[in-house]
């Protein structure tokens, strides 16, 4: 069983990667949707770039919403379990060889 310490240590760290992850990440999907909506509203030429600007937001929804699903039906509450739910079945078979 892990401390309260040690518990405390990784939650720390989880969100300085978080941070370190998710703010590139956010300024890198604001400049597309800014450079998006300028070409839309007609500011810069390039309409050849609307359809990957448009995947791009599309695919980034996409994999938001797959994280919202994941997140709700509990898919972190225990990311633990599968490994030793794995070493518990393959105790079990090696038994009953």
């Amino acid at each position: 069983m892990s401390t309260a310490r040690e518990r405390r240590t990784t939650q720390i760290v989880t969100g300085i990667l978080a941070v370190l992850i998710l703010v590139p990440s956010v300024f890198g999907f604001g400049s597309k949707l800014v450079e998006f909506i300028r070409l839309i509203s007609g500011e810069i030429d390039g309409a050849f770039a609307i359809s990957p600007v448009a995947n791009y937001l599309l695919a980034s929804t996409g994999f938001f919403f797959l994280l919202m699903w994941a997140t709700c039906n509990g898919m972190f509450h225990d990311i633990e379990l599968p490994k030793y739910d794995l070493l518990e079945r393959e105790k079990q078979l090696d038994e009953q060889s």
